[in-house]
C-alpha cells in the first residue's frame, strides 16, 4: 500500500514539472538584437542628423572618405534609434530650414557633453528662428556668419600661388593693370547687363530695384537681359553654358543680386560675374570689402537705382575705366566653395580644445536674427514670407 502511495506522489509531481514546463515554453520570450557598427577608425565620432539636410543623405563614414578629409572618424546617421538612447551621439545636427518651423520635434535627453550644433546654408533673413526653445539650445553653429564655430564661405579668394587667403584677406591697393589680351576678351561687349533669375519674389525685394533700375538705364537707351523663368531671355534645357558664353562674349554687367539681405550673406551667385569677364553689380547685406577683391564691383544698394544707372553708362561710354575693374585677375582667382563641407565638422570633432570649451548660445534667436522678433510676429506669418 505504502509503495503504491509512493508511485502515486512521484507520478503527480512528474505531472506537475510537464505542465510548469510548458506554461514556461509559451511565454513571450523578449529577443534583443544588436546592430554591428562597422568602423572604419576605432575613434568614431557619431552625428545624428535629427533632420534632413541637403548633400548629407549619406549614411556611414561615406561622406568623409569620399572627399578624402584629413579626419574621417566621423559617422553620419538618420537613425534616431541607433544606440536606443539618444545621449550616445556625439553630435546632433539641426537644419535651420526645420528649426524656423517650429520647436516641437526635440531631444527628450540630452548628455552635458553633447554637441547640439545649427547649421544652414540658408539665410537668417529667410529662415528667422521663431520658438523660445531654442536660447541656449545649441553649443555650437555652422553657418555662413563670420563668427560661427564652424564658419564656411560661399566663394574662396586665391592669391596668383593658389593659397587660400581665407576670411579676413589683406587686400592689394595697387594692382597691375590688365595685359591687352584681357582687353580684346572685353572689347567685344555692347549690352548693358544680364541677370539669371528664376526666384521672382524675394524677401530682399530684388525685383523692385530690378524694375527701377530699368526705368532709370532706358533714358540712356540701355536695358538688362532677365534670363529665366523671371524674364523673357532662355537657356538650352539642363544646361547653361550658352548662357554662360553670351554672358562673356555680350555683357558689360551681371547683376548678383541676393534673395535676402543678411550680414556675411554672399552666395555664389558672384561667381556668374567673376567667370565669364563680366563686372558684378551685388546687391546684399554683407560687408562685400571682406568677401570680394577692392574695385571689381559695383555696390548698387551703397547708391540707389539712379545713380547706378548713370555710373553703368559713364563706364560704358569710358572703356579704360571699365577695364580697371579686371585688375583682380592678376592677383587673384575666385572659385565656389563646398558649403556645409563635412570634411570641416569632423576637423572640428577632432580638436580637443573645441571639444572641451563650453558654448552656449543663451540669446540664440537674437545672434541669429537681430530682428527675429518682427519675423516671427503674426503679421509677418499672415504674410506668408517664410
Amino acid at each position: 500500500m505504502a509503495r503504491i502511495r509512493k508511485l502515486s506522489d512521484l507520478l503527480i509531481h512528474l505531472i506537475c514539472l510537464i505542465i510548469i514546463s510548458y506554461i514556461v515554453t509559451q511565454r513571450s520570450v523578449k529577443i534583443f538584437t544588436f546592430k554591428k557598427l562597422i568602423r572604419f577608425l576605432p575613434d568614431l565620432k557619431y552625428i545624428l542628423v535629427w533632420t534632413s539636410f541637403y548633400g548629407i543623405e549619406e549614411e556611414g563614414q561615406t561622406a568623409f572618405v569620399r572627399r578624402e578629409c584629413n579626419f574621417k572618424n566621423c559617422y553620419f546617421t538618420q537613425n534616431r534609434s541607433l544606440f536606443g538612447d539618444l545621449r550616445y551621439f556625439d553630435v546632433i545636427l539641426f537644419n535651420a530650414q526645420d528649426v524656423s518651423l517650429s520647436g516641437n520635434d526635440l531631444p527628450s535627453t540630452r548628455s552635458v557633453l553633447q554637441k547640439y550644433i545649427f547649421a544652414t546654408n540658408d539665410s537668417a533673413d529667410n529662415y528667422p528662428i521663431c520658438s523660445p526653445s531654442y536660447d541656449d539650445f545649441f553649443n555650437w553653429t555652422w553657418t555662413y556668419r563670420l563668427e560661427s564655430t564652424i564658419p564656411y564661405k560661399f566663394i574662396t579668394v586665391n592669391n596668383i600661388d593658389d593659397q587660400d587667403l581665407g576670411s579676413h584677406i589683406p587686400w592689394k591697393r595697387n594692382m597691375t593693370p590688365i595685359n591687352n589680351q584681357i582687353k580684346m576678351q572685353l572689347y567685344m561687349k555692347s549690352k548693358a547687363a544680364a541677370i539669371f533669375l528664376n526666384k521672382c519674389e524675394s524677401r530682399s525685394r530684388r525685383e523692385l530695384f530690378l524694375k527701377n533700375l530699368q526705368y532709370h538705364l532706358s533714358k540712356y537707351n540701355l536695358t538688362i537681359d532677365i534670363f529665366g523663368e523671371c524674364g523673357s531671355k532662355r537657356c538650352k534645357r539642363n544646361t547653361m553654358t550658352p548662357c554662360y558664353y553670351r554672358l562673356r562674349r555680350n555683357y558689360f554687367f551681371y547683376l548678383a543680386f541676393e534673395d535676402s539681405l543678411d550680414a556675411d550673406y554672399i552666395t555664389r551667385d558672384i561667381l556668374y560675374a567673376y567667370k565669364n569677364n563680366a563686372v558684378p553689380i551685388v546687391l546684399g547685406g554683407a560687408q562685400y570689402e571682406l568677401f570680394l577683391p577692392p574695385n571689381s564691383y559695383i555696390n548698387a544698394l551703397a547708391i540707389g537705382e539712379e545713380k547706378l544707372a548713370k555710373t553703368m553708362n559713364d563706364i560704358i561710354q569710358d572703356r579704360e575705366r571699365y577695364y580697371h575693374f579686371f585688375k583682380w585677375k592678376n592677383h587673384y582667382t575666385i572659385t565656389e566653395s563646398p558649403v556645409l563641407n563635412p570634411c570641416s565638422l569632423c576637423a572640428s570633432l577632432n580638436n580637443q580644445h573645441w571639444l572641451t570649451h563650453k558654448i552656449s548660445f543663451k540669446n540664440f534667436r537674437q545672434w541669429w536674427n537681430p530682428f527675429y522678433s518682427d519675423r516671427c510676429s503674426i503679421r509677418w506669418r499672415k504674410l506668408n514670407v517664410f
